[in-house]
């Protein structure tokens, strides 16, 4: 919980001096910034580390910045997080900069979870009903489950939906495995 409070701080004080037009490459550049954590998971440790020199670390974070479109508030926000050794918390602020965007559009990023790809007219009749439910514009995330075996699972870090086949089969299940008992 500390953790996620402190990450909303950094986040709103970096989106502070940011313009609203410049929120779509901050977005891309959170992407970016992403991909590029997932391709080097050890990156945040070593960033973090007491052992590493302080110069080699923020030398670290610099070129992780090189090719993102606002590479100088970046490599501001990355220097304070390495020399106040909060680094570690990284993920947390990317992930409440992009809620706070979206929060000033009126839009909700939703992960949409289906069994296989859908048309995009399933997808927009989908979406359209999820922006139904939260009033906002919503900004999906497709990922493909088999396991759903049908129907989709919309989520938001505090919010699920699931309209999946396999959630119905539990449900039926548990129907009639209570139906036996008595």
């Amino acid at each position: 919980m500390r953790e996620r409070l402190v990450a909303e701080r950094y986040a709103k004080a970096f989106l502070e001096i940011i313009e609203e037009k410049d929120f779509d490459s901050i977005l891309t550049d959170i992407t970016g910034l992403r991909k590029a954590f997932i391709e080097f998971p050890d990156l945040i440790i070593k960033v973090n580390s007491y052992i590493l020199p302080m110069e080699k670390k923020i030398r670290l974070v610099s070129l992780l910045t090189e090719k993102l479109q606002n590479r100088e508030i970046w490599n501001n926000l990355f220097k304070i997080l390495v020399i106040r050794h909060r680094f570690s918390i990284i993920k947390s602020v990317l992930d409440m900069q992009e809620t706070i965007i979206h929060e000033k559009r009126n839009q909700i990023k939703v992960v949409l979870k289906t069994a296989h790809k859908h048309p995009s007219a399933t997808i927009e009749k989908i979406r359209k009903m999820v922006s139904g439910i939260f009033k906002k514009e919503v900004i999906f995330e497709t990922k493909i489950e088999p396991e759903i075996v049908g129907g989709f699972v919309a989520e938001t870090e505090s919010f699920l939906i699931d309209g999946s086949i396999r959630n119905n089969l539990i449900k039926f299940k548990n129907i009639v495995d209570k139906m036996r008992i008595k």
